[in-house]
């Protein structure tokens, strides 16, 4: 019983990781139905700021830094290398976010090297205890964020004019600027808001193993996640997260680190194949 409650917990905080990672991808496919295969390389960036820089300011300092370059990194990978790319393929912009990927993968090389950096103490080493189970505060605190960023954008997407406008660009680019809406700015919002669930998500992940630049790869986690919850979900980037961090930690614990490896992706596989638009992804019909 103690093991399995140890492999739920990890698989609860790992599986809050690849939630916020999956709600970045969400954002940005919702306003621009381009596939960002570049989250888990912001994350990656995020990680590495923020060692870096809470080393040399503090904490304080460090992630308030942390917060406006990774922000302006956002902006900056939208304003230069996707925006030229409106009106072309969509296949242009998701082979592009593969790009830069790569790109911001070689720059973290040459600017930090293959060392691992270390994170502060970010969260209290006393755990919670619940009825004899004894929590975390990494894994308490990562549940409550991922509870809140999903009410957050529940209510942006649905109350907020700002959350109407990036749904109604998803929707159609040319009705939307008909209406008056600046698809421009929503491009560069979208792109906003998930570098700065980069950061979030980075915070957890070097508090628990450090800054590297090998945590881009998470990323890649985080695919077979989105689509098995769906890749215009809320809902779904937040459950797919937490069912891939669960089986992922259960099987490594159970059986072997090589399966709990592969099996997100055998998932995947299997929901697709089930469920092609995912869990909770929007059907749609489209006549040829």
């Amino acid at each position: 019983m103690y093991f399995f409650v140890y492999f739920l917990m990890s698989g609860i905080f790992l599986g809050a990781i690849y939630a916020i990672i999956s709600l970045g991808i969400v954002i940005i496919y919702k306003s621009t139905k381009v596939f960002n295969f570049a989250q888990g390389h912001l994350l990656m960036v995020a990680a590495l700021l923020g060692a870096s820089l809470t080393q040399r300011f503090g904490l304080i300092g460090g992630f308030v830094l942390t917060v406006v370059g990774i922000s302006v990194v956002g902006l900056l990978l939208e304003r230069l290398t996707l925006r030229p790319l409106i009106g072309q393929p969509l296949i242009a912009a998701l082979l592009m976010t593969i790009a830069l990927g790569y790109l911001l993968e070689g720059g973290a090389l040459i600017l930090w090297g293959e060392g691992l950096y270390k994170y502060p103490a970010l969260f209290p080493s006393t755990p919670f205890t619940i009825s004899s189970i004894t929590v975390s505060q990494e894994v308490a605190w990562a549940f409550v964020v991922v509870a809140v960023s999903f009410g957050v954008f529940v209510l942006f997407y649905q109350r907020t004019l700002l959350g109407k406008a990036m749904r109604a660009t998803a929707e159609d680019h040319e009705v939307s600027q008909s209406m008056g809406i600046r698809v421009t700015n929503i491009f560069s919002v979208s792109w906003l808001i998930a570098a700065l669930l980069a950061f979030v998500s980075s915070v957890f992940l070097g508090s628990l193993s450090g800054a590297h630049y090998l945590n881009s790869h998470l990323g890649l986690k985080a695919i077979p996640a989105v689509l098995v919850g769906g890749l215009d979900s809320i809902v779904g980037a937040i459950i797919g997260g937490m069912i891939v961090g669960l089986l992922e930690s259960l099987v490594t614990g159970y059986l072997s680190a090589e399966l709990g490896e592969v099996v997100p992706f055998i998932v995947l596989l299997v929901v697709l194949l089930v469920k092609p638009y995912g869990l909770f992804g929007l059907v749609r019909i489209e006549r040829i």
